[in-house]
């Protein structure tokens, strides 16, 4: 016959493997469900980081855009002020071609003359006096 003390000791042990188990079971769920709540929190800064990686490309674009734009506009600018100064150059000479001649002409004498004599050249040009 079997012992009371051996009974009991096998039901002490086969409480104790259960409780050992239950135990064991109840850290695992509770360790399962610490680490899904850090990938749930994990998936939604990877998505938040998403968002914003998407967003500041979008405006990486638009300003890649802008600063097309704007060097167009900047070789236009460029092609206006070259254009403008070649203008300038010339206007200079042609300012300085008549300077030269209004020098020129306060240097001559003027002759006096009458208005008779006057409109009488008027008229061999063919502009008759009034």
């Amino acid at each position: 016959m079997i012992s009371k003390n051996i009974i009991y000791l096998t039901a002490a042990a086969a409480g104790v493997l259960l409780i050992s188990m239950t135990v064991a079971s109840l850290w695992s769920d509770h360790r399962i469900k610490e680490m899904e709540r850090t990938v749930a929190v994990a998936k939604e800064r990877a998505e938040a980081v998403e968002h914003t990686a998407a967003d500041k490309e979008q405006k990486t674009a638009e300003y890649k855009a802008k600063i097309e734009y704007l060097e167009n506009k900047l070789v236009e600018i460029s092609a206006t002020a070259r254009r403008q100064d070649e203008e300038l150059e010339s206007l200079s000479a042609n300012t300085t071609n008549a300077r030269n001649d209004v020098d020129r002409a306060r240097r001559v004498r003027s002759v006096a003359a009458t208005a008779d004599e006057l409109c009488a050249k008027l008229e061999e040009l063919g502009h008759p006096c009034g």
